[in-house]
């Protein structure tokens, strides 16, 4: 689902639309030299295992990716397992210790967005090299 980008943003000249698979888009970014300028990392992808979406990020950050320093992402963790809210922020509390484990993290927050699904969260926060 490559989602579509209202104009406004569209249209602002820091703006890089590529509406692909991420993993197409990574190799893609290295051979344009985008090394180091991606500031805003947004992902609302739908994965059999969410915890791939934190893999996929640090894995864009260890390739030099990602602003070193204090790139904000947003991800919207898709619950696909259980039925409770225990049950659900257990499963997301689970995939953003991964991601303190896994690289420089700071200001993470975790939100039950209005427009959120009832098994989705959306986690927030900055990351740096």
């Amino acid at each position: 689902d490559p989602g579509k980008l209202a104009p406004s943003v569209l249209n602002l000249k820091e703006t890089v639309y590529m509406p692909m698979k991420l993993q197409d888009a990574l190799p893609k970014l290295l051979d344009e030299g985008m090394c180091g300028n991606v500031k805003i990392w947004v992902s609302d992808m739908c994965l059999h295992h969410m915890s791939e979406q934190v893999d996929l990020l640090l894995h864009a950050n260890e390739m030099g990716i990602l602003s070193p320093n204090n790139a904000f992402f947003v991800l919207t963790l898709k619950c696909t397992v259980g039925h409770s809210k225990a049950s659900y922020d257990g499963q997301v509390e689970k995939v953003v210790d991964k991601l303190y484990a896994g690289a420089n993290v700071h200001g993470v927050k975790t939100f039950h967005l209005f427009s959120n699904r009832s098994g989705e969260r959306t986690v927030i926060g900055y990351i740096n090299k």
